[in-house]
């Protein structure tokens, strides 16, 4: 039987469960436990399926016998979760009688996922993504915002970005509400500002002066960003994008963000003390926030490198420990540990490098920073997925990443093994070959790098000062669009019973065909070309709009176009 999380005991016994059919008797005055009990088809004459819940917590007990299903909840919460493992167990062609005892070792079980780097999902998509938490018994939702919510500040030209509005914001907070989930705000506050800084009324905070590409891909947009922190008019900028977005929250809970603001030691204020220009500035946002009566988290890779100026935060805030590479320094969780704030750490999907994630490095990523996070006093795990350079990948193949994420947040004890991909298979994708075909696109994913791309193309066209590296050698393509070619060919004849898995990663496998081809001709290698990339866009676009808005698709179809006819 598979199980996502693994439960803490699992005793199975003889005999199974007479019918799939309950009679369900709730005793929890609780809607979403309605909700929930949903799912199972009722009759008079079904099996009882009894669920109860005392005290609070999130722990469960499930009982399964001949006649009868007992589901008693630690808290509602906990009878929630213990709904999502029968629903798991019902997908069994035969459910055995069997006694569950189970609960998470981490409290904070989240997921941060990119709506600004290219895709903004529909309200749709979203609650999808948010049942799938729900079954995995995630507890936390973040969405990642710069510029896509209709901020005055951006005025009319919000529409080219694509973005949530404020009423689907509150309906999607609903939804996770329903779901026992926690929709925790996060919005950029003091890097990541490109296209608030961009703007001509606001130029003028750059920490950077006069950084404008004459054209914007991803790269660009990444280099310059950081608001001016002495500006007095910064302060209250920040403060408007927060409190138009606060009341849309049920959470008492506000992640300013605050990462990667390279410009403070390169711009205006070049060989000033860096940690403290972000400190005191940092503070200002916290204060306001305390005004609001709101808890802060905060990403921690700035204080990491200045981590004198972490005493003079208050000690009630959240220090987000993110690093997503497979072997995490442990110094950095011990860091924080010692601080006296509370630890989350954030591992990621790696999905971000191109048409899928890459599985190996994420696998060891999530396991070593869920390890690490728990033996040093992390109270959650918050598990990324960004959208860097377009948002190539897909939901779909950012899922195995996800569900470990989730499992292993919950019983610190998964492993990324045969048997999680076992599970997974048969729990997500429905099919026993999905991780193979992931496996095997990922890995050619990584050798013909979307990002290498984007790097030279940057390179020639803005002179743009990136790292060197070394172009894919031919026999690295050819090898890599024939494995691609072959998933293709076996895919082609195959039926899922999700669909979109099977087609996701047929877009993928000729995606990569299409970056090998590109980098064969940027490498100038005796190679013809096999893909025909205008007929992959409108596939592309197909795909994206039935589960995403518009949003900055452009970008990706006019970058694509322009390698091509080069």
């Amino acid at each position: 039987m598979h199980l996502l999380p693994k439960p803490k005991k699992l005793e199975i016994k003889e005999n199974s469960l007479k019918s799939k059919k309950v009679n369900i008797k709730n005793l929890i005055a609780d809607n979403r436990i309605d909700k929930a009990l949903g799912f199972f088809e009722q009759a008079d004459d079904g099996v009882l399926l009894t669920v109860s819940a005392q005290g609070v917590g999130e722990g469960y007990t499930l009982t399964i016998s001949p006649d009868e299903i007992k589901i008693e909840g630690n808290g509602v919460a906990g009878a929630f979760y213990g709904i999502q493992t029968l629903k798991q167990i019902f997908e069994e062609t035969s459910v055995p009688c069997l006694e569950i005892e189970d609960e998470p070792d981490m409290k904070r079980r989240g997921f941060y996922h990119d709506v600004t780097r290219g895709k903004v999902p529909t309200v749709e998509t979203l609650k999808g993504l948010i049942d799938k938490m729900a079954y995995y018994k995630m507890n936390e939702l973040q969405l990642y915002i710069e510029h896509t919510f209709p901020f005055k500040e951006f005025g009319d030209d919000v529409e080219k970005f694509g973005y949530l509005t404020p009423s689907e914001i509150k309906e999607i907070d609903d939804y996770c509400y329903d779901n026992f989930i926690e929709h925790v705000p996060s919005i950029a506050t003091f890097g990541h500002l490109f296209e608030l800084l961009a703007k001509p009324e606001y130029r003028h905070l750059q920490t950077v002066d006069n950084y404008e590409p004459d054209r914007i891909f991803w790269m660009e947009r990444m280099a310059h960003h950081t608001i001016d922190p002495k500006n007095p008019e910064s302060i209250e900028i920040i403060k408007s994008l927060i409190d138009q977005v606060l009341p849309l929250f049920r959470s008492d809970r506000f992640n300013i963000c605050g990462d990667e603001t390279f410009d403070l030691k390169e711009g205006k204020y070049k060989g000033e003390d860096t940690g403290k220009l972000y400190v005191d500035f940092i503070k200002k946002i916290i204060a306001h926030l305390k005004s609001k009566g709101k808890k802060i988290m905060m990403w921690g890779d700035v204080l990491l490198q200045h981590p004198e100026v972490i005493p003079e935060l208050p000690k009630d805030i959240q220090l987000a420990n993110w690093y997503y590479s497979e072997n995490p320094p442990e110094e950095t969780f011990e860091t924080f540990e010692k601080s006296g704030c509370e630890q989350i750490v954030c591992p990621g999907t790696s999905a971000w490098i191109g048409f899928t994630e890459d599985v190996i490095r994420a696998n060891q990523n999530i396991i070593k920073m869920c390890d690490l996070g728990y033996k040093h006093g992390a109270t959650g795990m918050l598990n990324t997925n960004w959208g860097d350079f377009g948002h190539l990948c897909s939901l779909e193949l950012s899922m195995h990443g996800f569900v470990l994420g989730a499992a292993k947040s919950w019983n610190i004890e998964t492993k990324a093994d045969g048997e999680f991909d076992s599970s997974i298979n048969a729990i997500c994708y429905k099919n026993e070959n999905a991780v193979k075909y992931l496996t095997i696109l990922s890995k050619a994913n990584v050798v013909m790098s979307w990002n290498e791309i984007i790097w030279t193309y940057s390179k020639m066209t803005m002179n743009t000062k990136i790292h060197e590296y070394e172009l894919p050698t031919m026999e690295e393509i050819e090898k890599c669009i024939s494995n691609c070619q072959s998933v293709i060919a076996e895919l082609k004849k195959q039926t899922w019973e999700i669909d979109r898995y099977r087609t996701e990663f047929i877009l993928a496998a000729e995606g990569i065909i299409i970056v090998a081809d590109i980098l064969a001709k940027l490498a100038k290698h005796d190679h013809k070309q096999v893909s025909n990339v205008a007929e992959w866009l409108k596939s592309y676009r197909e795909s994206w709009m039935q589960v995403n808005k518009e949003s900055e698709l452009y970008r990706l179809e006019k970058f694509l176009t322009e390698l091509d006819a080069m």
